[in-house]
C-alpha cells in the first residue's frame, strides 16, 4: 500500500486551497495581513486566513502520541550543576521498518545516583512508529532498544545518528552520550516486524570513547561503505568538576573554557560489520586547546565530490576537514583557519552548537551555517570554493542575520525551505547553557528566518504558537513526517516534552515542489552528492548529507520548492564519484528514487 495513503492529511488539499484553518488558542500574529477575530463567547478561536508563501506550524506534540522528554538529570538535591547536564540531546527521524513513513527516535539522557549523587546512570530513550494519521506509537520494547545487549541499562545519552552500515537496505541507529556510543542493527524480529540488535561491541565500538556528543555517516574512502565521525566534547569529569559562578555568588555550570577539548574519532568501516577507529592516523588533531565538538555535518564542501567534514566547537577554532581519503585509507586534512570558516568576521572563535550546510544563493555550492552563544553572531559562511581549493566568507552582516545570534543561544537548526518558494531557509531552536543567566531567561524561542536570495528576514511571528514560546530545546529534526512535501519539525526539548511541528500549509497548494531519494546500486552510500533541478529556467541545489543539526539525525530526502511553476525541466545528479547524470521522467508534487546508473525517475509518492 502507498504510503501516502496510510497517513491521511491533517488538513485536506482543499481546505487548504480555501486558505482556512481553525486553531485552538490565541495567536498573536497570524498568517493573514490582519489581526484574527476571536469568538466572543465560548472556547477562544482563531480564524486564520492562510495566503500564497506564508508559514504555519501546529504543535501535535500534545496529540500524536510522542510523550519523549529528556531528562539531564538536574532535579537531583543538591544540585550537581555539572557541564554534563547543559548539553541535553537530539533525536534521529528514521523509517525503521521501511513501510514510507518516518518514524521518531530520542535518547533519554540520564540522572545521577549513589550516596554522593556522583553515579551517572542513563535513561531509556523511545521509539515512536509513524502509524499514520498524525499518529505515533511507543514500540521502544519490542524494537529492541529498552536495554543494550544482555539486558545492561542504558548510559547517559546525546545524539542519534542512521545510516545503513552494511548497506543491507535497512537504516541502522547509532546513539551517542558519556564513555559510550552503541551501534544497532536493523533485523527482522521473526514476526514480520523488525527490531534493533545492539552490536556495539561485535562491531569494535564499545571501546574508547570519552565524552561523544553529535556523529555523521559518510563514505570516507569511496569503498560504499559509510564510515563513522563522531565528536567528542570535554575532560569533564566529577574527578574534574570546579565551582562556578557568573555573577560572584550563585554556583552554577562550568564554561567550556574551564576545560581541555578530547579528539574526535573516525570509525573505518571494514565491512563485515566491523570497525577500527582511525582518528589519530586519519589526521584529527589531539585535543588540548582544540576539539571541544557539539555539531557535525559532512557534505561536499569543495566540489571534488568527496564528502568533507563540519564541525562545530565549543569556543575554539571549528573544523573543516578536506577528504583526501583514498580506497582503504582515511585521510582528513584540516583546513579551517584557511579556508575561512573556524573563527567569525572579527577573527575570534565562537561557542558553536548546530550546524548545517546548504545552498545560500543558487550557486551550487554548499554554504556553512553554524548558531552560536549568545552575544555573538550566528554564522553563515558563503561557499566561493573553485578548483577544489575550499574559500568561504563571512556573510552574516550582509544575509541580514548579525542582530539574530546575539539574542539566543542556539543549537538545532537546519536549511529547509519552508514553503516552496525555492530559497532554503533557516530554522533555529534555542535555550540556555547556564542554570541561571543574567541576561536573558533559561528557556528562549525558536527562531525562523525566511530566505530570498542569500537575504533573510525574521518571520517567527508566522510560525504559529510554538514559535511565541519559550523553551529549552537542544537537538532539532526536519522531516516530512506526512509526505506532502511540507517539511515538518520535530524539537528535542530539556526537562519539557517534545515538540513536534505540522507543517499546515500557508500556499503549499500555490506552490509545487519535487522530492529526491538518492541511491546507488547495493545501497552504498551517496553522502556527497549534488542534486540539480532545473525549473521555469533556474537550477535549485540540494546536497546528499550526513549528520546536522546538533545531536540530530534528520531525513535525508532531498525535498526542492519550485515556486509557481509545476513543469520540471530538468534533474541532474553528480555522485561522490564525480560521474555526472542526468534523470527523466520526474514531474511536480511527488516523491522520487534516483538510482545511479538507471536514467530514469521512479516515483514512490507524492499528493
Amino acid at each position: 500500500m502507498d504510503s501516502t495513503s496510510r497517513f491521511t492529511r491533517h488538513l485536506s488539499p482543499p481546505s487548504r486551497a480555501r486558505s482556512c484553518l481553525l486553531i485552538l488558542g490565541f495567536l498573536a500574529t497570524g498568517c493573514g495581513s490582519k489581526k484574527p477575530d476571536l469568538v466572543p463567547t465560548g472556547p477562544v478561536e482563531t480564524t486564520v486566513a492562510l495566503s500564497p508563501g506564508q508559514i504555519l506550524f501546529e504543535d501535535l506534540s500534545a496529540t500524536c502520541g510522542v510523550q519523549s522528554t529528556y531528562d539531564n538529570g538536574e532535579a537531583v538535591r543538591p544540585p550537581n550543576l555539572t557541564i554534563l547536564e547543559s548539553l541535553g540531546g537530539g533525536l534521529a527521524q528514521v523509517d525503521f521498518d521501511k513501510d514510507g513513513l518516518l518514524d521518531l527516535y530520542f535518547p533519554g539522557g540520564g540522572y545521577f545516583a549513589g550516596p554522593d549523587n556522583h553515579t551517572i546512570l542513563g535513561r531509556t530513550g523511545k521509539l515512536y512508529r509513524n502509524l499514520g494519521g498524525c499518529k505515533f506509537q511507543d514500540v521502544t520494547a519490542g524494537a529492541g532498544l529498552a536495554t543494550l545487549a544482555g539486558g545492561a541499562p542504558w548510559f547517559y545519552t546525546h545524539a542519534a545518528a542512521v545510516a545503513d552500515y552494511d548497506c543491507d537496505g535497512w537504516p541502522d541507529l547509532l546513539v551517542t552520550g558519556w564513555r559510550r556510543v552503541a551501534l544497532f542493527h536493523n533485523e527482522p524480529d521473526g514476526m514480520g516486524g523488525r527490531r534493533f540488535v545492539d552490536v556495539s561491541a561485535q562491531a569494535g565500538m564499545d571501546q574508547g570513547v570519552i565524552w561523544a556528543t553529535s556523529a555523521a555517516w559518510a563514505d570516507l574512502d569511496g569503498d560504499g561503505l559509510p564510515d563513522l565521525y563522531v565528536c567528542q566534547y570535554v575532560d569533564w569529569s566529577f574527578a574534574n568538576n570546579p565551582s562556578c559562578d557568573y555573577d560572584g555568588k550563585t554556583p552554577d555550570v562550568c564554561p567550556p573554557k574551564k576545560f581541555s577539548g578530547l579528539r574526535h574519532l573516525v570509525y573505518h568501516n571494514r565491512g563485515g560489520g566491523k570497525f577500527a577507529e582511525v582518528g589519530t592516523e586519519a589526521g584529527l588533531p589531539p585535543g588540548g586547546d582544540q576539539g571541544k565538538g557539539l555539531g557535525v555535518v559532512a557534505v561536499d564542501a569543495n566540489g571534488d565530490g568527496k564528502p568533507d567534514i563540519y564541525v562545530g566547537n565549543d569556543t575554539v577554532d571549528n573544523y573543516l576537514f578536506i577528504n583526501q581519503s583514498t580506497p582503504g585509507k582515511i585521510r582528513l586534512k584540516e583546513v579551517g583557519v584557511i579556508a575561512g570558516v573556524a573563527r567569525d568576521g572579527n577573527g575570534s572563535a565562537n561557542g558553536s552548537m548546530g550546524v548545517d550546510a546548504g545552498d545560500l544563493d543558487g550557486s551550487g555550492l554548499p554554504s556553512i551555517w553554524v548558531t552560536n552563544y549568545e552575544n555573538e553572531l550566528h554564522a553563515l559562511y558563503r561557499n566561493l570554493s573553485k578548483n577544489g581549493a575550499p574559500s568561504f566568507i563571512f556573510q552574516t552582516p550582509g544575509a541580514g542575520i548579525a542582530a539574530i545570534g546575539q539574542k539566543f543561544v542556539g543549537w538545532g537548526t537546519g536549511f529547509v525551505d519552508l514553503d516552496h518558494h525555492g530559497y532554503e531557509d533557516l530554522v533555529v531552536v534555542n535555550g540556555h547553557a547556564i542554570r541561571h543567566p543574567t541576561t536573558t531567561g533559561r528557556k528562549q524561542r525558536p527562531v525562523l528566518l525566511r530566505n530570498i536570495a542569500g537575504k533573510f528576514k525574521a518571520i517567527s511571528n508566522l510560525g504559529g504558537p510554538y514559535f511565541a514560546e519559550d523553551h529549552l530545546s537542544r537537538g532539532m529534526a526536519i522531516g516530512d513526517l506526512d509526505n506532502d512535501g511540507a517539511m515538518d519539525m520535530v524539537v528535542a526539548n530539556m526537562n519539557e516534552p517534545a515538540g513536534v511541528l505540522h507543517n499546515i500549509g500557508c500556499g503549499h497548494d500555490s506552490n509545487h515542489w519535487a522530492g529526491f531519494t538518492l541511491a546507488k546500486p547495493g545501497n552504498k552510500d551517496v553522502v556527497g552528492a549534488r542534486l540539480e533541478v532545473v525549473a521555469a529556467g533556474k537550477s535549485r541545489y540540494r546536497f546528499a548529507k550526513g549528520g546536522g543539526s546538533y545531536a540530530s539525525s534528520p531525513d535525508r530526502r532531498l525535498v526542492v520548492g519550485l515556486g509557481t511553476t509545476a513543469s520540471i525541466e530538468a534533474v541532474k545528479v553528480r555522485w561522490p564519484d564525480g560521474k555526472e547524470e542526468s534523470f527523466t521522467g520526474t514531474l511536480a508534487d511527488k516523491y522520487w528514487r534516483l538510482t545511479q546508473g538507471e536514467g530514469q525517475a521512479v516515483a514512490v509518492g507524492g499528493r
